[in-house]
């Protein structure tokens, strides 16, 4: 049973990266193209084809520790003027945004396929789907952290007034660093984005899952 268990969130995991991931980016790529800026379509990154979006390292630490990442969608900001803030805000929005959305789909899927008898709470499907629900509430909520090189940062910016949002951008390294710290402050016994994320999570599974 244990094995099975763990190989369920395995599998979930697997799912979840390459659709998670595949669509968040095309997200972006696709809101960009929208307002104008075609740089993620010269390059190849207007596609739902996992291949051209996700990164090995990112891959194999999502598989291993339920965390890792893809390969950016390039963004030019000169491309939405002159609505540059705006343009880059709904850009960033786009992808966090993909990831609510698939998990209200699975979670929606699970219910239908829950309700009709197909799957209890301890089935590997019913697992395998919990996991996939649950690796894309959590790609929402992290990327909307408003620290960079996340998309909270630039939705933050997107949302600030052109001089503040100016000023703000100066401490994009500092902000970074503060990112990696709390990255690392589960090593240290102080898990800090697992206590303000916890009831959030709980209540988007609640709402998404039952």
């Amino acid at each position: 049973m244990l094995y099975d268990f763990s190989l369920a969130i395995l599998v979930g995991r697997a799912i979840a990266l390459v659709i998670g991931f595949t669509i968040h980016e095309f997200a972006h790529a696709w809101t960009a193209y929208r307002l104008g800026d075609k740089t993620a379509y010269y390059q190849g990154r207007l596609t739902l084809d996992p291949r051209a979006h996700l990164e090995p390292m990112g891959i194999v630490l999502a598989l291993i520790v339920g965390f890792g990442w893809a390969k950016p969608v390039p963004v030019n900001p000169r491309a939405f003027y002159p609505n540059e803030q705006r343009g880059l805000m709904l850009t960033a929005l786009a992808g966090p945004m993909s990831n609510l959305i698939l998990a209200f789909l699975f979670g929606f899927l699970t219910r239908i396929i829950e309700i009709i008898g197909l799957i209890d709470n301890n089935s590997f499907l019913y697992i395998t789907l919990f996991t996939i629900v649950l690796f894309n509430i959590v790609l929402f909520l992290f990327n909307l952290i408003p620290l960079a090189p996340l998309d909270g940062w630039k939705i933050l910016n997107g949302l600030l007034p052109r001089d503040q949002a100016y000023q703000l951008m100066q401490y994009e390294r500092e902000s970074t660093f503060a990112l990696l710290l709390l990255l690392m402050s589960g090593f240290f016994g102080i898990n800090v984005l697992g206590v303000i994320f916890s009831p959030l999570i709980r209540l988007l599974l609640t709402l998404t899952i039952g």
